[in-house]
């Protein structure tokens, strides 16, 4: 990473819950002051904190109202929706994207909406915002629950507001990799009272549960580092920013590589740097440029999943439920008819084996090494 991570007050944070002698999560401990300091940071009613991101996917998915016979819209870049929606019976479906972004396309979610659609998942994917107005007024319209993945997208504007805010819960995640980390842990929020009791009651129970319920309680160790995180988090981010733009220079003057587009009204939370490769339609050899990429001997993906998510074998084989047909098939519940078949998001199929990316949470000093690789390896594959 581009800056110390531990090196504000964690350890002070560590050693009070330690002499307190109480580890479990509690309202009146750290878990209760990181969820007041996370809600008053995104300006809203409720935070809800548990120990992973994944965890409060499959409890939103049960507060939108989605369970058996119900539809819940994924994006087909990423599958962690899509597993949450399993988690509760639910059956996974897919808006594609769009060409330039490899964000959600409100018009591809208004036209995969169905009477059985209880909630939209739409990612901020790799630190840039879809378009949360568009999609949050698809939403309204369909009287159906927006939920927001902001894995990748902390403290991220759009048009105004934070990324989190616009629909009505928004996920953040801190496993290692995340602008700010607990180690693994997540949190929700939400300005929606109902919404907020649902997923809290589900996400932790206590003697006896009011619904199906876990216990997906964030400890008060991983609390106390998520304060400490949160007070420096901006400035992680903005260190990220100086490193995307070093790598976004990199580009410049390459017709057969194509930059990922930031919209007006769009910010960047940098998380993973992306572009695709558009060198076949340039006479450029894929595999000369992957050797001369991967020669610079620093991290580069080439093709990310290759697929979308609904072709994974988990999802186009009943592999949830013990192998029995659940959700998708032979659900008595089920009134409608859903294909994982090619051609579902032909824009989420043309991009995937095109994408190239690499980590931008680096520092300025790192990014700008990885920049001189990147331009080398353009060099070299130009000149065959």
């Amino acid at each position: 990473m581009g800056v110390d991570r531990f090196d504000g007050k964690e350890l002070e944070y560590l050693g009070r819950i330690l002499s307190s002698g109480s580890l479990a999560g509690r309202g009146d401990g750290f878990v209760g002051e990181l969820e007041r300091a996370f809600a008053e940071a995104y300006g809203v009613q409720h935070a809800i904190a548990a120990n992973a991101a994944m965890s409060l996917l499959i409890s939103s998915t049960f507060a939108a109202g989605a369970g058996a016979g119900d539809e819940v819209l994924c994006d087909p870049i990423v599958q962690f929706h899509a597993i949450g929606a399993l988690w509760q019976n639910a059956i996974p479906t897919w808006a594609d994207v769009c060409a330039d972004t490899w964000l959600m396309d409100p018009e591809s979610a208004r036209a995969n909406i169905t009477p059985q659609t209880k909630a939209i998942f739409v990612t901020n994917l790799w630190g840039q915002p879809a378009e949360l107005d568009a999609l949050k007024r698809v939403a309204d319209e369909r009287k159906v629950v927006l939920i927001e993945d902001c894995a990748h997208a902390m403290f991220l504007p759009y048009k105004g507001r934070y990324a989190g805010t616009w629909g009505h819960v928004g996920i953040f995640s801190f496993c290692q990799g995340k602008h700010m980390t607990t180690g693994d842990g997540g949190m929700a929020i939400t300005d929606d009272d109902e919404l907020a009791a649902r997923i809290r009651s589900v996400t932790c129970f206590g003697e006896s549960p009011p619904h199906l319920a876990t216990v997906f309680r964030m400890t008060e160790m991983q609390a106390a580092i998520g304060l400490a995180q949160l007070e420096r988090v901006k400035g992680y981010i903005e260190e990220y920013q100086r490193a995307y733009a070093q790598l976004s220079a990199a580009l410049e003057g390459c017709a057969w590589l194509q930059p990922r587009a930031i919209r007006e009204g769009c910010g960047n939370s940098p998380y993973i740097f992306s572009f695709l490769y558009r060198g076949d339609e340039h006479g450029i050899d894929l595999d000369a440029f992957k050797q001369a990429l991967f020669a610079t001997g620093d991290y580069w993906n080439v093709g990310f999943t290759q697929v979308p998510a609904y072709k994974y074998k988990l999802f186009t084989h009943p592999l949830a439920y013990q192998d029995k047909g659940c959700p998708r098939h032979q659900c008595p519940y089920y009134e409608g008819s859903y294909e994982y078949r090619d051609g579902l998001c032909p824009t989420a199929e043309a991009v995937l084996p095109r994408l190239v990316n690499t980590n931008c949470m680096v520092s300025e000093e790192t990014a700008k090494r990885v920049a001189e690789g990147l331009r080398r390896a353009i060099e070299t594959t130009e000149k065959g």
